[in-house]
């Protein structure tokens, strides 16, 4: 997990029974929970912890620590959580010394969206150093490059970040279609096409790739 500063760290615990009365869980959210042992607040990011400018629009994060049974991430309780909480969530998972951890990108306004989970399946914990940051949402950033697995550039806001890596995903997929067609088809001029379709794909890719440094 990431090597947070010192001054981040709180380690709040509750209940699991406390934390579904507060998001008003349903019955398969309280089922999908019973993994659960205990509910650590483990961190709060904010600009005093972290000691950087403050951030209109990321100004807390939340690194919340579940320690489980079993190695199975209990999907449906922290979805529950995010769209119930207006802050920025990042859950680590940890059972018999291995550790998991997940985040969606979460835009918090007059409504609460969440984007797609990513994250790291368990294993043995290694800690990870943040690069220089000069905000809260940097540090989010940071993250979600981490468990998205695609470098962040520089000066992206997180939200452009995610906006990149949305159109990098829809054109890996666009260039596993185009290849499997070249394979398929037997028409001179068409696989000449789709060729340079290909050809297209992979370079927008590599531009949307590139960051500095």
């Amino acid at each position: 997990m990431f090597n947070f500063s010192s001054k981040t760290i709180v380690n709040r615990e509750f209940k699991v029974s406390e934390f579904l009365k507060q998001i008003r869980a349903d019955k398969e959210v309280k089922a999908n929970s019973k993994n659960v042992k205990k509910i650590i607040f483990q961190n709060v990011i904010n600009a005093d912890s972290i000691n950087v400018e403050e951030d209109s629009k990321y100004k807390i994060i939340y690194v919340i620590k579940m320690e489980l049974e079993e190695e199975v991430i209990p999907k449906l309780f922290i979805e529950a959580i995010d769209k119930s909480m207006e802050f920025h969530t990042y859950f680590i998972f940890e059972c018999d010394g291995r550790v998991a951890s997940t985040v969606a990108y979460k835009e918090i306004g007059k409504s609460i969206r969440i984007g797609n989970y990513y994250g790291h399946g368990f294993h043995q914990d290694e800690l990870v150093d943040l690069p220089r940051i000069n905000s809260v949402g940097d540090v989010y950033k940071q993250i979600l490059a981490y468990e998205i697995g695609i470098r962040a550039r520089k000066n992206e806001l997180p939200s452009d970040y995610i906006s990149r890596v949305n159109l990098i995903k829809k054109l890996e997929f666009q260039i596993s279609k185009t290849s499997k067609a070249i394979l398929c088809e037997t028409q001179p001029k068409k696989k000449f096409e789709y060729n340079e379709r290909l050809r297209k794909y992979k370079k927008e890719l590599n531009e949307l790739r590139e960051v500095e440094g």
